[in-house]
Order: C-alpha cells, then sequence, then structure tokens
C-alpha cells in the first residue's frame, strides 16, 4: 500500500523497495514485478521508475532470467515446451525465450531419455505393451517433450537396455 500524499519521487522510492524486498526472495522478470507491484497499488509511473532503475542497475535483466529460469526447469527434467509455456506465463518476450532455450545446448530427445531412466525402472522401460509406451510417452508429454522426442527417447532406452 502507499501513501497517496507522497511525491512522485517518495512514490517511485517506496515501488523501488517493495521491488527489491520481492527479488530478495528470488528473480523475478519485469512483467512479474510489474503485476506484483500493481497488486500492491503502486501505480504505473512510480513501478516505470522503479523498474527502469532496476534494469540500469541488471537486477532486473529478462534475458538473464530466461536463460537460469530455462536451465532450472530443465534440470528438474522438463521439456522446452513447459519451459516455453512457464516463461510465456512469467512474461517473458518470445525472443528471449527462444535464445534461453538455444542457449542450453541440449538435444530434446536424449533430455527425455534421461529422464525417462530417472522416473521409470528398467522393467516398465523394456516392457513393450501399448499401455506402458502410452504411459511413458504421456509422462514425457506432461514434462513438455514433443511426442516425436518421447518416442525417440524411449525407443533409444530401450535398445541400450536391450544390448
Amino acid at each position: 500500500m502507499t501513501d497517496r500524499l507522497a511525491t512522485p519521487d517518495e512514490l517511485a522510492r517506496q515501488a523501488y523497495a517493495a521491488a527489491v524486498r520481492l527479488l530478495g526472495s528470488r528473480d523475478h522478470s519485469a512483467a512479474e514485478l510489474r503485476r506484483k507491484l500493481a497488486k500492491r497499488e503502486h501505480g504505473a509511473a512510480s513501478i516505470d521508475a522503479a523498474l527502469e532503475e532496476l534494469e540500469a542497475a541488471n537486477y532486473v535483466n529478462d534475458t538473464r532470467y530466461a536463460e537460469l529460469y530455462a536451465e532450472q526447469r530443465m534440470n528438474q527434467g522438463f521439456g522446452p515446451l513447459s519451459i516455453r509455456a512457464k516463461l510465456r506465463e512469467r512474461g517473458i518476450e518470445s525472443h528471449l525465450i527462444q535464445h534461453g532455450l538455444a542457449n542450453l545446448s541440449v538435444t530434446w530427445s536424449e533430455h527425455a531419455e534421461s529422464v525417462i531412466h530417472r522416473r521409470f525402472c528398467e522393467q516398465d522401460i523394456l516392457d513393450t505393451d501399448q499401455r506402458m509406451t502410452a504411459r511413458i510417452a504421456r509422462f514425457l508429454n506432461g514434462r513438455g517433450f514433443a511426442s516425436n522426442d518421447a518416442l525417440r527417447a524411449l525407443n533409444q532406452a530401450r535398445r541400450e537396455l536391450n544390448r
């Protein structure tokens, strides 16, 4: 909540302080900060001034945010479709999302294969029953992997286990 009798500079300082407190817990995109500050009833001009100052100091950097968030989600076993959707929810622009994903230098079918090995036992992976194949494919689709990457990963995992 802001003080309505404060000067525009004081209001901008209040918005800046609130943004810094939010950034203390985790990194945020500019859009996330804008949304959260507006919810706390900071005015648009105060939010703009605060974000401009935060971006100038490199406390808010959507490019860095996209890169770090994409890497974090990938390490948690998520695929590109999920990562792209989550970044879009956080207000990251499409070209920055593409940059963040390209910066990972990962082959998504190989990553999906490692996710299969972490989640499923050898017996489940080798089970060629249609229901088990569909179950593994659905799991990977839910994690944000494209269907072709999911099936390619499952086939590769089965080949490796059959060696």
